[in-house]
């Protein structure tokens, strides 16, 4: 059985003020799940900043085989 439909079953058994408190919660973290992602995400100017020092690194490199 998979975790969703656990958790239907249970929900089932609840009355409905507890099945929408169920549902606040759900929301809540669903908020925070995207505040989380939205905290991850890289800004244009990182992803330039992350280029540049890769491309620096990789001229290193380079340079160092050829010698």
């Amino acid at each position: 059985m998979q975790l969703h439909e656990e958790i239907q079953q249970h929900l089932v058994n609840l009355e409905p003020g507890l099945q929408a408190e169920v549902l606040d919660f759900v929301l809540f973290l669903e908020q925070k799940q995207k505040k989380q992602q939205s905290d991850q995400r890289v800004t244009e100017a990182q992803a330039l900043q992350i280029h540049q020092q890769l491309m620096s690194q990789y001229a290193d490199a380079f340079a160092k085989l050829a010698q």
